[in-house]
């Protein structure tokens, strides 16, 4: 991709926003599209005839908002109002969001930045679902592991397949220029636009981050299968246009068999499978023969060879649909009788041999049926799936797997296994990832199961707290709620390695009397589990047993696997040569980094307000200084007195590592935050702009008194702090002092000192 050659864009990105009768929910997507740590982009508003208030709210909310532009049409769907907004783009980058969807304020950036650092066509990232209740992560998704960061291509990555929607991914305006959304369909309108750009994207990067929500509203899921319930000829329609409009463009993209079949299965396991199995379970004979009757047909106008390379379709005709045979009315039998025996003649004799290998129950009740017609087999095996569906219920599974399961596994024998288990994140990162890297490059032979959060099926359930109850060693890095109350053998190490280093603002049992702390009853179900809790420092081991409730001898001061990475002069220098190229001001000049936590309740913190004069900072430093902002994640909203795209501020969004902007700073200006003890292994300075310490403390409370313990001076005012910085002056000895006390155990063998002390040292394959 040469951006060179190209035409100049008046802006980096065009977001696409189709609207249909969304008032109710138009103004929190606004809001999440104007709150964005980005500067450089437009927002066209493609309303679809909507008949509600939507038109009206939408420009209430745009007043003097250039960014944002509204386009009325006539009503004629979202695939028109998106081809729309495409024809009116005049963006370099191209990004679709639905209008009752949300994105985080650093989406843009995050996914800019990744585009043009990696010269990537395609970036996506990862999702979660939200409705009045919750929000969670896309089954599928986690299940082919879509949301892996780093550099991809289709026919390496077939499981991109699996996400195959328009909004959620930034796209190069060359990949899409000329192709639209077929406007024909109106179920499943997205996919061929989005294949054509999975299968010719040269490059395909997937950032580290959620950077798309999706609203499921309430009942919304009973809608849709309501939808196939009353008009089944035109939803099946769709998804078989759907697999034609594939088709021609896997031809015509030239496209690899492999990666063909990866699309098509794609599409029969989710759409294909979406529609059939809402038209069995309507239990309407009328559906049912349609149904059934509209596959055949579609069935006869492929080739012989298209049923046989395909082998989705004889699972889900011939397992899944007579696991729910009585569900079939008798009118409907003899249709789907002609539809798997036609289905059956068109197998070759290899293909139905595998069949009946893999599933000989199901195969004899379907031969039963095509070659005399008998039901019986069928009948039984359905009766047997019903009622297991029935029990499988997520409160009785868990109670099962944790009050029956668990114990009878935590009898057995152990095995030499180790568990990595974290609800902080879908990915591996901290001390969790150092430990999992560590294992590989060294490459060690106990094997590792990894637990990250996610929605799990009923089985996979079951899986984990099997592994719990047989796994030797166990490591979490923060509140993990499958173990709460669980007593674990002796033989067993359950480990808290904890997200934070040093001891500095109180929390668990220490922070019961705090306005936001838990109550005594949950910290202990939540940390009983414990056998160990690894800390940086001997000096507080008191500070840690207190907290977790745990004796001494349980604190172990081997060291915080995550700070190895400080000593990592490979990395460090990576790091630095990646933010380099990406903002060329930080090659000129030197930076400062203020990292503040945040204020107050629950409520409150995502609000905050910089006190720091940054005009007179910029006043004072700029020639010789850039400032790098990174606020606390919890911190939402931000006000101050200079303008984010002010070129002596870099304004860093969630989708950067607060360790990593560490490596790139000269200077440290904090509060109350717990990153000075990272930073202390720089040896660099840090700067303490306290300016609320009073207060602060009685919000939350200190192990230690914050005068004495901090390595700098507090600052109340912005003229004291610049003029810290420009003298230069600070105490390295105290820093020193700070380090040895808080961090004697950091010395880059910290991941390695674990693995010794709960695996062994000569444990290798």
């Amino acid at each position: 991709m040469n951006n060179s050659l190209e035409e100049k864009k008046a802006y980096k990105v065009s977001v696409i926003v189709p609207l249909y009768n969304v008032a109710e929910i138009i103004d929190e997507t606004l809001k999440s599209l104007d709150e964005q740590d980005f500067s450089d982009y437009e927002v066209l508003l493609i309303d679809d005839g909507s008949s509600d208030d939507t038109v009206k709210i939408v420009n209430a909310f745009i007043k003097n908002k250039p960014k944002f532009k509204l386009i009325e049409q006539e009503n004629a769907g979202p695939a028109a109002a998106r081809n729309h907004g495409l024809r009116l783009a005049n963006g370099e980058y191209i990004l679709f969001v639905d209008s009752d969807d949300l994105i985080p304020e650093f989406a843009l950036s995050l996914m800019h930045q990744a585009a043009v650092s990696h010269q990537a066509e395609l970036v996506t990232g990862a999702t979660k679902r939200f409705n009045s209740e919750k929000e969670w992560f896309i089954p599928s998704h986690l299940r082919y592991n879509i949301a892996k960061p780093g550099e991809k291509t289709i026919t390496e990555n077939p499981e991109l397949f699996y996400s195959i929607g328009p909004c959620a991914k930034l796209y190069h305006h060359k990949l899409v220029e000329g192709e639209f959304f077929p406007e024909s369909i109106r179920y499943g309108e997205d996919q061929p636009f989005v294949l054509h750009t999975l299968l010719n994207a040269e490059k395909i990067f997937t950032v580290e981050k959620v950077v798309y929500y999706y609203r499921l509203r309430d009942g919304e899921e009973q809608s849709l299968t309501q939808s196939v319930n009353k008009d089944p000829m035109r939803i099946l329609q769709s998804v078989f246009d759907v697999f034609d409009f594939g088709e021609r463009e896997i031809e015509r993209s030239k496209t690899e068999q492999e990666v063909a079949l990866a699309y098509y299965k794609r599409v029969s396991d989710i759409e294909f499978w979406a529609s059939l199995k809402a038209i069995v379970e309507s239990k309407d004979s009328t559906i049912q023969k349609n149904g059934f009757e509209m596959i055949l047909n579609w069935f006869k106008s492929k080739p012989d060879d298209f049923l046989n390379v395909i082998p989705s379709f004889r699972y889900y005709l011939w397992y899944s649909v007579i696991e729910r045979a009585n569900y079939i009315q008798k009118p409907a039998r003899g249709v789907y009788r002609n539809l798997i025996t036609y289905l059956y003649e068109c197998q070759t004799n290899e293909s139905k041999q595998a069949f009946m290998k893999s599933y000989p129950i199901h195969s004899r009740a379907s031969l039963a049926i095509i070659e005399e017609n008998n039901w019986k087999k069928a009948k039984k095996i359905s009766r047997v799936f019903i009622i297991r569906t029935k029990l499988k219920t997520p409160r009785l599974v868990n109670g099962f797997a944790r009050r029956i399961l668990f114990k009878l596994a935590n009898l057995l024998p152990k095995k030499n296994v180790l568990v990595l288990a974290t609800e902080r994140s879908t990915v591996l990162e901290g001390n969790l990832l150092s430990i999992y890297d560590y294992m590989f490059l060294n490459d060690r032979k106990e094997r590792i199961y990894v637990f990250l959060r996610k929605q799990r099926s009923w089985l996979e359930i079951l899986q984990l707290y099997y592994v719990l109850g047989r796994a030797k060693t166990i490591c979490l890095d923060d509140y993990y709620n499958k173990i709460y109350g669980l007593k674990f053998s002796k033989r067993a190490h359950v480990i808290q390695s904890w997200h934070a280093t040093g001891a500095f603002k109180k929390f668990g049992f220490s922070a019961l009397e705090s306005g936001d702390s838990n109550t005594e009853e949950f910290e202990s179900k939540a940390h009983s589990p414990y056998s160990d809790v690894l800390v940086s420092s001997k000096a507080i081991i008191p500070q840690y047993a207190e907290a977790f409730h745990k004796k001494a001898e349980q604190i172990k001061p081997i060291g915080v696997p995550r700070t190895d990475k400080f000593f990592d002069q490979d990395y460090k220098n990576y790091v630095n040569e990646v933010y380099r190229k990406n903002y060329p001001i930080l090659r000129k000049k030197k930076a400062i980094l203020y990292a503040p936590t945040f204020r107050g309740g629950p409520d409150e913190r995502k609000n905050y307000s910089v006190v720091l004069d940054l005009k007179k900072m910029k006043e004072a430093l700029q020639d010789e200084y850039v400032l790098i902002l990174k606020f606390h994640p919890m911190i939402k909203n931000i006000s101050m007195d200079i303008s984010e795209e002010d070129p002596f501020i870099l304004m860093m969004g969630g989708g950067s590592d607060v360790n990593d902007l560490m490596f790139l700073s000269d200077i440290l200006i904090t509060d109350y935050s717990s990153v000075i003890f990272e930073y202390s292994i720089m040896n660099r300075p840090m700067l303490f702009f306290a300016y609320d310490v009073e207060s602060y403390f009685d919000e939350r409370g200190f192990y230690f008194s914050y005068e004495e313990m901090i390595p700098g001076k507090i600052y109340k005012t912005t003229d004291t702090l610049i003029e810290a910085i420009k003298t230069g002056e600070y105490d390295y000895e105290k820093l020193a002092d700070f380090r040895t006390k808080f961090m004697d155990s950091i010395d880059g063998h910290s991941t390695e000192r674990f693995i010794e002390t709960y695996l062994g040292k000569e444990a290798r394959k």
